[in-house]
């Protein structure tokens, strides 16, 4: 286990309250999106019931299921460039009043094709929303605490899935489809107020707002710029050698980005290992499950009402989003990535292996396993790739490229979304529903080799030292190498002796003692070692 990290964070101090209200303001976001991946299991068989035209045949279906990621492909790409020139809060704002169109044209729709439109409108803007939630986040969040905020945003997804499976279990579609619109007008009303990142107005020369931003991310109105504690200069505001010097070279990279610059290794690596990621959790079928749920529960036969086991799964993947929350800072990344792996190969094993029972006459008395085994499965995502690999975009991807590279991930992680989805039938045609499952199953059985071989571990680095890390190193060859980053900081800790003296200047006006000054020296003794 890696040392602690080297600054003092209070948990319940003013700032980490500021930070933790700025992450879960921008993480309705998430739930509105968790609100359109919903939408389809409790909504297509309302339509199906009460307006049949909108849907009349499985193809039908299918196109409704899957059409809204291939608008997030298209608003995902969209969302890189408008990050960089509008800032990462607006591009979030802007998302907002298109959401409440999208969701009044499907509570209106008259025509399939009307109700198509809507669903790539609401699609287009999870697009948007995506990578500008991750980057805000992680941008405005120390690095003590940046993996439990940076996992809300999979916890609001959760609960506005949650949301729909339960309004839809009581609702006909079109008023499930109003109740939704008004989640995107709250996003707007409370992103208002909060600052945009710090990292995004330094890079666009604007340092007062900075300035500003900064201060009140960590609730010092009055504090001098050169007095600002350590723990802040751990977030990437403070990562480049000088403030100057980033300011320098984003005006430079603002004029167009260099395609020769995604394949130099310490860009082309990360990037690689958080698209791989995000690849790992779409093949997992976790959004074939959530668009199909009830379908999937009629077709296994469940012993419960499939509404019902619908919100139950749901309820499971809401609690184990909020158990992730205290895992992930302590467990790590890497280990929690592993572990979710494995726990959803083996559900959809046994998922896989009712409906093959079920197919010779043999699943008798086994009626709550296809419940079970989702169950299973909806907390070994929860715990792992549901939030960590947009976790890791925000911190493995370095700053220059982040809002570029961060929306090329984010399409083509919704690309592949749409192409599960799409294909979820013709598979359960071609292989049966058996055959689905245990592909799934084979698919995230691979995953846990990718982590173990590949990924490095994250938990407690700033973004400074993460990014260091792939400027001096390649893939690592040896499996020990890919905890290099956490033997480089223990060695270092072994062989430093530190001396803080901390100096505090006052003084005294009108019987009234200021703190002017404040002053931390640190005198290191280190020793160089051989590779």
């Amino acid at each position: 286990m890696p040392p602690p990290p080297t600054y003092a964070f209070r948990l319940y101090s003013i700032a980490f309250l500021k930070q933790l209200l700025l992450a879960m303001a921008a993480s309705l976001g998430y739930m509105t999106t968790g609100l359109v991946r919903g939408f389809s299991s409790p909504g297509i068989p309302s339509m199906q019931q009460k307006a049949p035209h909108l849907v009349p045949n499985e193809s039908a279906v299918s196109w409704l299921s899957s059409v809204p990621p291939s608008g997030a492909f298209v608003g995902s790409l969209c969302a890189g460039p408008l990050m960089q020139w509008v800032g990462r809060r607006r591009t979030l704002m802007l998302s907002s009043p298109l959401w409440v169109l999208g969701w009044c044209l499907i509570a209106l729709a008259q025509t399939y094709e009307m109700i198509l439109l809507a669903r790539i409108l609401t699609g287009f803007c999870v697009g948007l929303v995506t990578p500008s939630v991750a980057v805000y986040v992680s941008e405005c969040s120390y690095a003590g605490i940046r993996g439990v905020l940076g996992s809300l945003p999979a916890l609001f997804m959760a609960g506005g899935i949650l949301i729909s499976y339960l309004m839809g279990a009581w609702l006909p579609w079109d008023q499930l489809a109003w109740a939704s619109a008004g989640f995107p007008a709250l996003l707007l009303v409370v992103m208002i107020p909060l600052p945009e990142s710090p990292a995004w107005l330094l890079s666009r020369g604007h340092t007062a707002d900075a300035d500003k931003s900064l201060k009140w991310l960590h609730h010092q109105p009055h504090t001098p710029k050169e007095n600002i504690p350590v723990e802040l200069k751990e977030m990437p505001v403070f990562t480049s050698e000088s403030t100057q010097h980033q300011v320098s070279s984003n005006e430079n990279s603002r004029s167009g980005f260099s395609i020769k610059e995604l394949f130099h290794l310490p860009i082309l690596i990360p990037f690689s290992l958080t698209f791989t990621l995000l690849i790992f959790q779409q093949i997992s079928g976790i959004d074939a499950i959530i668009f199909y749920t009830v379908s999937i529960f009629h077709s296994a036969g469940s012993q419960i009402n499939d509404h019902l086991a619908t919100v139950l799964v749901g309820l499971v993947q809401l609690l184990a989003n909020i158990l992730s929350l205290f895992l992930i800072d302590r467990a790590g990344r890497r280990p929690l990535l592993i572990a979710s792996g494995a726990i959803m190969c083996v559900a959809l094993a046994a998922l896989g292996t009712h409906f093959h029972l079920q197919k010779h006459g043999m699943a008798e008395g086994l009626g709550l396993l296809p419940l079970i085994s989702l169950m299973i499965f909806m907390i070994g995502f929860s715990i792992g790739y549901c939030s960590i690999p947009f976790l890791l975009m925000g911190e493995l991807i370095p700053e220059k490229q982040r809002s570029f590279l961060s929306s090329v991930a984010g399409s083509l992680n919704l690309g592949i979304m749409f192409i599960v989805i799409k294909t979820y039938h013709d598979l359960k045609n071609s292989v049966g529903e058996a055959g689905a499952f245990w592909l799934y199953s084979t698919l995230c059985l691979c995953s846990c080799f990718f982590v173990y071989f590949l990924v490095p571990e994250t938990k407690g680095r700033s973004l400074k030292e993460i990014e260091e890390f792939f400027e001096l190193s390649q893939i690592p060859k040896k499996s020990n190498d890919r905890n290099n980053m956490e033997e480089k900081h223990a060695s270092e800790q072994n062989t430093t002796d530190t001396a803080i003296e901390v100096t505090t200047k006052t003084t005294s006006t009108h019987g009234r003692t200021n703190v002017t000054a404040t002053t931390i020296q640190q005198n290191k003794r280190t020793t160089v070692h051989e590779d």
